[in-house]
């Protein structure tokens, strides 16, 4: 499992995450640019997100318990 993170402002969603199942980043990262197409480019090379963490990454965070920026998921991708 993984979450990718979103910041305050010009990506995908203000603040949450988007947790997808995947057993490697890489498989991660590629359902996500399946999932948003187009929209899941910042840039060329850049992925439209904050960051992501695998779940033992995440958990450790305080988004875990309290949310990101006043959001929490937005949205599960098997």
């Amino acid at each position: 499992m993984y979450y990718f993170t979103f910041g305050s402002a010009g990506q995908l969603f203000k603040g949450g995450w988007v947790r997808i199942k995947a057993d490697t980043l890489q498989e991660a990262q590629q359902k996500f640019i399946a999932k948003y197409g187009d929209r899941a480019w910042k840039h060329k090379h850049c992925l439209n997100c904050a960051f992501f963490y695998s779940e033992e990454e995440f958990k450790k965070t305080e988004m875990h318990e309290y949310g990101n920026l006043g959001s929490r998921e937005h949205e599960y991708i098997e």
